[in-house]
């Protein structure tokens, strides 16, 4: 068949498939904008459900407050029984908490008087979570809002002096709650509670001495808070689910940010539900407490097919291809990203490697690869705590190139780097154990760390040996070879285990050995 032909034939089927198209959106628009306008009646009376819910919760932790508002006097007996009452008919509070409200130079008065306060138990303490979900010490604040009563099905002592705001979201509730004398709401996560994890949010209300006065930054006019944990899945399903239609999904978002949306709770009907965003209908947002909620309706396969004709199906299959379509898309931007952040990582990899040799050279000399002076005093101190906690021995060795510096004029920098270097090794070198210790201390000398060294003196003759066994040539010397100084110190005395001392007497050492120019070295003992 010809090519124009078959584009004659291609174009044709084109035309009718837009125009059958065409005509098939018509109809779905007409059948939509009339179940658009029944799921958002179904949706807004889920949500007016779900307010009324809210406000009833608010109202009862009210007349919680209104009880204490009158002067009653607050303790565990009256606590619980009061409590009590309000979670048997909010089922979605999980328990009403009482925290109060520690500055940090009030801790330990308060720690005290609560501990005497309540003599059958352990000590009271102020505790927060770590991050293996245990209970330790809170950590040092200004403020602390430790609990001091609890009610609910969930009751536990463990709970009792946790710190509600040991974390920023609820610290910044409660301060915001008391500066504004209202109800703050936080954000809902999954709270880890001493009795276990608990996903929805806190209810704040501050208690003020006088009911009368607003609030303000005073925290002496503060009684305490107020605290209700209340349950997302069950508050939403409590007020949602004798009232919306059994072929609706839904979401509830949390909108008060609305930079960050927070999904806070997801029904799904049906798994194989419509991916038509048009269908998705908000209802009117639920404000209390802060916060703003938006609970979102989405219609599921029954609910559509049983208000559309077979007509607009069609529309849908070809909105599913192109849905299809879509995520093909997404899977090769997904591959791609993948590559990248692959690529990333093994930069970033490249990058801690080469910090680590980075450290490594600031730990060494560059020189000699000995380590330098800060290494060793660093080690220095290291040692005499081991060597005063053990009662062993403990010596240090100085050594110092003689006439460096007439060498460095006689035969130039490079070759007395590279004499610095043959001294250097020699003397790591002779040293054979692993414990021994050997750093480059100054331009010309060496400072050698040696534990648990009795009768150390042959050192200092050995090393001054080893030098010369090096047969470096110098003409100033009067052997025409280069020679070193030694000056050794061996403390058994503990209170004489002090850096400062050994170093000093390792530098009285050396110059004793500078003295004896025959011998070379000089070793003393303190003890």
């Amino acid at each position: 068949m010809p090519r124009r032909a078959w584009s004659i034939i291609i174009i044709t089927a084109l035309i009718g498939v837009g125009f059958a198209a065409f005509t098939a959106h018509l109809l779905y628009q007409k059948e939509q904008e009339a179940i658009r306008k029944e799921l958002h009646k179904d949706v807004n009376n889920a949500a007016m459900a779900l307010a009324r819910e809210v406000n009833l919760g608010l109202e009862l932790l009210y007349a919680v407050k209104n009880h204490f508002d009158a002067g009653h006097r607050l303790n565990a007996r009256n606590f619980q029984p009061l409590t009590s009452g309000v979670l048997k008919r909010h089922p979605s509070f999980k328990s009403i908490e009482w925290a109060d409200i520690v500055m940090h130079h009030q801790r330990r008065h308060y720690t005290q008087g609560m501990t005497a306060a309540q003599p059958d138990r352990t000590s009271f303490n102020i505790v927060e979570l770590n991050d293996q979900s245990q209970l330790v010490t809170a950590s040092r604040r200004d403020m602390y809002f430790p609990l001091r009563f609890t009610s609910g099905n969930n009751q536990s002592d463990a709970v009792m002096g946790y710190d509600l705001g040991s974390t920023p979201i609820t610290r910044q509730a409660l301060k915001t709650s008391f500066n504004t004398g209202v109800p703050v709401a936080t954000p809902a996560t999954t709270m880890e509670r001493a009795y276990g994890d608990v996903r929805g949010f806190l209810l704040i209300m501050p208690i003020l001495v006088d009911p009368e006065q607003l609030a303000g930054d005073n925290t002496q006019d503060l009684r305490g808070f107020l605290v209700a944990v209340i349950d997302v899945e069950t508050l939403v399903n409590l007020a949602i689910k004798t009232v919306i239609n059994d072929g609706i999904n839904y979401t509830l978002i949390d909108t008060t940010d609305p930079n960050h949306r927070q999904v806070l709770h997801t029904h799904r009907v049906e798994l194989a539900q419509m991916k038509d965003s048009l269908a998705q209908q908000p209802a009117e947002p639920i404000l209390f407490a802060g916060r703003e909620w938006e609970l979102v309706g989405y219609p599921t396969v029954s609910y559509m097919q049983q208000r559309q004709s077979w007509v607009p199906m069609w529309t849908f299959l070809i909105g599913s291809g192109i849905f299809f379509v879509i995520c093909y898309l997404l899977y090769r931007l997904q591959a791609r990203a993948y590559s990248v952040q692959v690529q990333v990582e093994q930069k970033t990899h490249a990058l801690k490697d080469a910090n680590s040799r980075l450290e490594s050279m600031t730990k060494c000399d560059g020189l000699t690869g000995l380590y330098n002076r800060t290494q060793f005093e660093q080690a220095l101190e290291r040692e005499i705590q081991r060597a005063v906690r053990d009662e062993t021995p403990l010596s240090l060795m100085l050594v110092e190139i003689q006439h460096l510096s007439n060498y460095n004029s006689q035969y130039g920098r490079v070759a007395g780097d590279q004499l610095i270097r043959q001294v250097a090794q020699a003397i790591d070198e002779m040293l054979k154990r692993p414990g021994d210790l050997v750093c480059r201390y100054t331009g010309s000398q060496f400072i050698a760390i040696l534990p648990r060294t009795e009768g150390a003196s042959r050192l200092g003759e050995e090393c001054v040996t080893a030098v010369k066994r090096l047969q470096i040539p110098f003409e100033d010397e009067p052997e025409s070879r280069v020679a070193v100084f030694v000056g050794g110190v061996t403390v058994t005395e503990q209170k004489e285990m002090t850096a400062s001392r050994l170093c000093a007497y390792g530098e009285i050492g050396l110059t004793r050995a500078k003295a004896d120019v025959d011998k070379g070295w000089h070793w003393m003992v303190v003890s």
